[in-house]
């Protein structure tokens, strides 16, 4: 590129090289020598000129042969309309090539150029200037370090290149830049090298900037990218001081973007576009007090300006924002977040427009509109449904969600930023789940709304099934909702009305208020009022319900449920419950509230339950109760659960972890009631049960007091971080101990003598007490190894020793016959060698490549095991010594016996027989494999597991049974279960006992015989909706959800079952089957199979019916069955249950809203057991 320009450049010059400079005059001429070289010396008012050219000065140089010369002294060169005045010259007269030295000056009619140096090429009208060049035209004063310029023929300016420290006026604008270039044929200026453009403080720069003038006025810029623009303010900031303090601060309104451009109307800034993630952050003052700062984005923004300030801004794409308020000066709480599809901001009228899906977020307030206003003086915001700027924004109904309180939408909506007051035209909103309704809503603070023309609902529809209805409507946040008057309209049907009415309004938190009975009439209980009471929560920590129950011809029943709870720390409830009712003696007709006191029976029971997580892995538990009658729960449960609880169980455990050490404790202390044991002594009791020999017990309460435990769980023997590691660092052990103290009450059985030939045994009625104490130390150490890297080998060895208060010894008589055993307190230790085991086992594999259809393969796995175990008989000496644990005595026989010291204490008894076992088993899985759109997958088919064991140290039958299991799963609809188990030995039928003799047949070989089976299986079939897939989701209706109160049912399954909606099933129906059999005595086989059932049939979307049974197939008997059909009325429901038969017959009939909050708005009809308990 650079020879091309020499020659375009030296092409000119040449054309005119026989021009020649010549000598005008001078005052003196002198002609010298230097190197042989003949020169010109010239002094006093030298005049030179060539062509048009003329230059003056005070004295030269000149080489008339080379046409060089050099001249000095007011030089000043004149051609035409242009001159140049210079300190010095040297000219090149060949080239036509003028440098200029020392306060060098060139001007003509359009421009003026001064610099320090400057090389001029007076044939073309160019040059270049350097050091403190300055250049001025057309209005415009540019000054840099060098300027390279160029004035082309017919034009009124110069094209110039400036460089260094470029500086550019125009009027009150300056641009600054490292190098500008100015084309006059485009009229335009290209800024590079950090430029920046200043006017009215304001300050535009980017990566590079581009002027576009039209008739030498600036007509427009353009910034490709990294465009910024800052306009600097003034204002007053309030301090927090004092008034007198406040101080006039500068502040800085920005708009950055990846491009700008900006547009101008006669030479003054109109407008600015920023695109590509524009952002602009500006400053709010009102009275010049400053009131904080807006800062927004989008796709693009425009800057509008009015008298060179800014009028407009407008955002559109993306568009968000956030007004940061003053804290000392604003009255707005916080920061306010906004979007929308287009932004505009009136910075003169400081008001803000959000166009299309307008969103606002303030403190605690969100609100959704099609559009917004905000006023950032008043604080006013008004939101509308719809913009006028632009018909394709959707209409979106202004929607405000405060928190703590629901939505509300309407057609128009007023709010004060300020004061957080505000109202919406034909409003509604709702709570809970209900929903409002007014032709105005307003609040009057931040917890009290008032409603105008108001309803509401739990009802959903547009129109809905009912409502309420008032004029006048008080919403109190986290409290109540007071309407007057009021009325209950169905299908638009006035059906009562109420001079008031009061709903809860918590929205879903707890709420304190009255809770509303239920009212009723049977022939057992009479008229009666269940549900009454009161229901108190004062804070998050805990709260109290009471409820009681009043019936003419039962009584009076009154609970008390109190829970509380601290978040991360402990939570807990106490239950309080009594029952006064009539005595059973006392005739239906004869019953007389008022007389209760007369003929009452009282009952009373006491729950606590705690649990508390502490610091340092401690936790602590406890669970108390307490029944003052054995049959209260089967008395007055109504739910089959409730009737069979006959077990009062109490308990309290703390525990604590050291996770490093891996070691734990934990202590407790536990009380367990036997509540029905009253009736088993007594003999006119249905479950009365017969003593069968002397000294028989039945426990009253077992008392643990305490039981503490230590574990050290299992730990490797000998530690190491090594990578490979020895056989022994695979040694590990654990080791536990346990005290238990515990305490019996329990009744004995005695003998009855009815006559010298004749006895019975009964149960004494005297409570008898009983304690013991225990401490048992267990530990085991296993070392698992691996034999040839496919076998798994496992040797592990147990101890176990028992420390104990007391334990027994005979009493020999005179002639040394054994009588009795004494009972002997004081401590006694046994430790014993459990057992030793060693255990092999393995994995083999096998495929099976069949190829029908997608089946691939199928493969079988086998995990054979062989194990042997060994534990002493403690008769006989160990290790050559007696340990003392049983007494060898004679007995009536005249046989050699051992009487077991530790037997009958906590203990228990001594092992006294031998085992010596190879233990046998072999696990089968089936699996295959199919190949499914080229993915394989792996199928579960069947399981087969086999095992026995075979004793060394007993002398009959050291052979165990056979026992084995086959599970299997058929298309993932069946469940097959077959479990076996068979004797290797005889039976003898003559004495109805087994043989030891290996069964076996004709051939010889082993037959085991069948002694024990059962098969069980169940299956589903189900059928969906024409054009339903299946369906996996389940929706559950409301009634799940009100379980505070216990509701009537048959059995929870069936509740479960009957609660869930089926979206595209139409029915489904579940049958399973069991069937055993026991055949270890052949000649007395005992058999069962049973068969139970589940149906549901959707008949409609809205209609639901259930089935359930359970049959006895082999005696031909339905045991027990029952209904339901549920009935969804959109906002209400229906549900109908009934059981025919059975001690929990009844029917339950219940048409109640959906809503929790108007739960108490139900119809409800009750028979059998339902009507004699009462429902609460």
């Amino acid at each position: 590129m650079v020879p091309y320009f020499i020659l375009i450049l030296i092409l000119p010059l040449s054309l005119f090289a026989d021009e020649k400079l010549r000598l005008i005059r001078a005052d003196i001429l002198e002609n010298i020598s230097v190197n042989g070289q003949p020169i010109q010396y010239l002094n006093g008012n030298v005049i030179f000129e060539k062509g048009s050219m003329i230059i003056n000065c005070d004295k030269a140089f000149n080489i008339e042969k080379t046409g060089q010369g050099s001249m000095m002294g007011n030089v000043k060169v004149v051609d035409n309309n242009r001159s140049l005045v210079c300190d010095s010259l040297h000219f090149d007269s060949p080239k036509n090539i003028l440098y200029g030295f020392g306060n060098t000056r060139i001007w003509d009619d359009d421009y003026e150029l001064k610099s320090d140096t400057i090389t001029y090429y007076s044939n073309i009208d160019s040059g270049i200037t350097h050091g403190n060049s300055e250049l001025k035209q057309n209005k415009q004063i540019i000054t840099s370090r060098s300027i390279f310029y160029a004035k082309q023929k017919e034009e009124d300016a110069v094209s110039y290149t400036a460089e260094g420290n470029v500086l550019i006026i125009e009027g009150e604008r300056k641009a600054t830049c490292g190098k500008a270039i100015y084309k006059r044929k485009d009229q335009t200026t290209l800024l590079t090298i950090n430029p920046q453009v200043t006017e009215n403080k304001q300050t535009i720069s980017g990566n590079e900037i581009i002027l576009l003038y039209k008739e030498d006025l600036i007509d427009n810029i353009y910034i490709p990218s990294k465009a910024r623009v800052k306009t600097y303010v003034q204002g007053i900031k309030k301090q927090k001081i004092s008034e007198t303090d406040d101080l006039k601060s500068d502040f800085v309104n920005d708009l950055a973007g990846n491009s700008l451009k900006g547009f101008f109307f006669e030479g003054k800034l109109d407008s600015l576009q920023v695109e590509g993630m524009a952002s602009t952050l500006y400053h709010v003052f009102e009275d010049s007090i400053y009131q904080g700062k807006n800062i927004a984005s989008g796709d693009t923004i425009v800057m509008q300006f009015l008298e060179n300030n800014i009028d407009k801004i407008i955002v559109s794409g993306g568009s968000r924002g956030e007004y940061t308020p003053d804290t000392t000066s604003s009255s707005i709480e916080g920061p306010i977040i906004y979007s929308s599809e287009i932004i505009k901001y009136h910075v003169n009228q400081e008001e803000t427009d959000l166009h299309g899906d307008a969103k606002i977020h303030y403190t605690n307030m969100n609100l959704d509109a099609g559009y917004v206003n905000v006023n950032w003086v008043t604080n006013i915001l008004e939101a509308k449904t719809k913009s006028s700027m632009d018909s394709s924004f959707n209409s979106i109904s202004p929607t405000i969600i405060e928190e703590g309180r629901d939505p509300m939408v309407g057609n128009a909506m007023i709010y004060n930023l300020s004061s957080k007051k505000g109202s919406v035209t034909k409003g509604r909103t709702s709570a809970e789940d209900g929903f409002y309704t007014g032709s105005q809503i307003r609040n009057q603070d931040k917890k009290t709304i008032f409603i105008d023309n108001s309803t509401y609902t739990t009802c959903d529809l547009d129109d809905p099934h009912f409502h309420f209805a008032s004029n006048k409507m008080k919403m109190i946040d986290d409290d109540k909702v007071i309407a007057k008057p009021i009325t209950f309209y169905i299908n638009n049907i006035p059906i009562i009305g109420l001079p008031f009415g009061i709903f809860p309004h918590k929205a879903g938190q707890r709420q304190s208020g009255w809770i509303m009975p239920g009212y009723g009439e049977s022939s057992y209980r009479g008229q009666f009022v269940d549900g009454l009471g009161y229901y108190w929560a004062p804070n998050e920590f805990w709260d109290s319900k009471l409820t009681t129950s009043l019936a003419d011809r039962q009584g009076l029943t009154i609970r008390l449920t109190n829970n509380y709870r601290k978040r991360y720390a402990f939570s807990g409830g106490i239950h309080l419950e009594t029952k006064q009712h009539f005595s059973s003696s006392v005739l239906a007709q004869d019953r007389d509230l008022l007389k209760l006191g007369d003929n009452v029976k009282s009952d009373y029971v006491f729950r606590w339950n705690h649990n508390q997580v502490m610091r340092n892995d401690q936790t602590f538990r406890v669970n108390g109760q307490y029944y003052s009658s054995g049959d209260y729960n089967k008395r007055t449960g109504l739910d089959i659960e409730r009737r069979l609880n006959q077990q009062a169980v109490s308990n309290a455990t703390y525990s604590k972890r050291w996770k490093k050490t891996n070691n734990s404790i934990s202590i407790n202390l536990s009380s367990k009631k036997d509540l029905m044991v009253d009736n088993k002594i007594d003999p006119n009791d249905i479950y009365y049960q017969l003593p069968t020999s002397l000294g028989n017990q039945l426990t009253i309460t077992t008392n643990t007091l305490p039981k503490m435990s230590f574990r050290h769980g299992q730990s490797k023997l000998f530690k190491t971080n090594a990578i490979d590691k020895k056989w022994f660092h695979n040694i590990s052990w654990n080791y536990s101990a346990n005290l238990n103290n515990k305490m019996q009450n329990y009744y004995q059985s005695v003998e009855n003598i009815i006559n010298d030939s004749t006895s019975e045994y009964i149960w004494d009625d005297s409570i008898r007490t009983k304690t013991t104490s225990l401490i048992t130390h267990n530990m085991s150490v296993n070392a698992p190894q691996k034999l040839f890297k496919y076998i798994s080998i496992n040797p592990s060895i147990q101890f176990k020793s028992d420390w104990v208060d007391r334990t027994y010894s005979l009493s020999d008589s005179s002639n040394g016959a054994v009588e009795s055993s004494i009972e002997k307190f004081g401590f006694a230790a046994r430790t014993i060698f459990s057992s030793f085991n060693l255990n092999m086992n393995t994995k083999v594999y096998g495929m099976f490549p069949i190829k029908i259809g997608n089946l691939h393969s199928i493969r079988h796995v086998a995990s054979p095991s062989i194990g042997y175990s060994y534990s002493p008989d403690y008769t006989k000496d160990l290790f050559g010594k007696n340990l003392g644990y049983f007494q060898e005595y004679t007995d009536e026989n005249g046989e050699s016996a051992f009487f077991d010291r530790f037997s009958g204490t906590p203990a228990g008894s001594t092992p006294r027989q031998e085992r010596q076992a190879m233990t046998f088993s072999l696990n089968n899985i089936f699996q295959a494999k199919t190949m499914d759109d080229g993915k394989e997958k792996k199928l579960e088919l069947f399981s087969w597991r086999m095992n026995t064991s075979y004793n060394f140290a007993n002398d009959k039958f050291p052979l165990a049974n056979l026992s084995s299991s086959i599970r299997a799963k058929v298309a993932k609809k069946m469940n097959l279960d077959l479990s076996l188990s068979h004797d290797f030995y005889k039976f003898n039928h003559e004495t109805g006992q087994r043989i030891n003799s290996i069964n076996i047949n004709e051939n010889g070989i082993p037959t085991p015989r069948l002694i024990n089976a059962r098969l069980s299986t169940g299956f589903r079939f189900e059928g969906n909706r024409f054009g339903t897939k299946t369906d996996k989701e389940i929706q559950e209706d409301s009634t799940a959800n009100s379980n505070d109160l216990d509701e009537p049912s048959f059995s929870k399954q069936s509740i479960a079952n009957n609660r869930k909606l089926s979206t595209g099933k139409l029915w489904s129906t579940s049958l399973s089957f069991s069937y055993s059999i026991n055949k270890a005595n052949p000649m007395n086989p005992n058999e069962t199979f049973w068969m139970s059932s589940n149906t549901s049939l959707q008949l409609t979307r809205k209609w639901r019916m259930q089935y359930n049974a359970r049959f006895n197939l082999l005696n031909k008997d339905l045991v027990s069955h029952n209904f339901s059909i549920y009935r969804d009325l959109h906002c209400w429901e229906m549900s109908i249950n009934w059981t025919p038969n059975g001690y929990g017959s009844g029917f339950y009939l219940k048409i109640n809203v959906k809503s929790p909050t108007l739960r108490d708005l139900k119809l409800e009809q009750r028979g059998g057991i339902f009507s004699r308990r009462a429902n609460f």
